[in-house]
């Protein structure tokens, strides 16, 4: 590396946009998913979906890239599942919310992905599972009644599965990600320390 490079600090190399794709890719097929799952399983809790437990490890492994790849990401899915695009852009904001709010965390409050201390753990829990859930599912909840999708009378009863939903998954699933592929992650060109490199 150049003088001047190290001046310069760190740049966004082609590998960021490459696994922003991949990311958004991802986040588009798990969201599509989600809609056979409750074809499948009718008995799951609204909100049950397999991209949440990877937003947030995308999002701590990649940064910003990893909350755009999220909201974009599952966009596309909603909409490939019938949502309209006027209903699907505005309620897949509380997937910024559920990956933004992890990645501020651990960004401001210095905490490592890895999950290897018990700090790390207490930011986790603290803004990867129960802040970014409450927020993300208050706003999961909202958008379609305000639009007519679910009826305003079944708000606490959709609300409370939305947060059972987000809950297990992020107790029981994002840790094993976390723990298990941030070592493989940091060996990649695209892995973020800051917000966008």
């Amino acid at each position: 590396m150049s003088i001047q490079d190290q001046a310069s600090g760190p740049r966004v190399k082609t590998t960021h946009i490459v696994t922003f794709a991949f990311c958004t890719a991802v986040m588009a097929i798990l969201c599509t998913a989600a809609g056979f799952l409750f074809a499948v399983l009718p008995g799951l809790p609204l909100g049950f979906c397999p991209a949440v437990p990877v937003m947030v490890p995308f999002a701590l492994w990649f940064g910003g890239w990893g909350v755009a790849a999220a909201y974009i990401g599952c966009a596309i899915g909603g909409i490939l599942k019938g949502t309209p695009v006027i209903v699907a852009l505005p309620w897949v904001i509380n997937d910024v919310f559920m990956a933004g709010i992890p990645l501020l965390a651990f960004r401001l409050l210095k905490g490592d992905p890895g999950l290897n201390t018990r700090r790390d753990w207490v930011i986790f829990i603290t803004f990867g599972v129960v802040v970014n859930s409450l927020i993300a599912c208050t706003w999961g909840t909202w958008i379609p009644v305000y639009f007519g999708i679910w009826p305003s009378g079944a708000v606490l009863v959709i609300w409370t599965q939305y947060m059972i939903a987000c809950l297990l998954l992020m107790v029981f699933v994002a840790p094993l990600i976390l723990k298990g592929f941030t070592g493989l992650a940091r060996r990649t060109g695209a892995y973020t320390e800051g917000f966008l490199v």
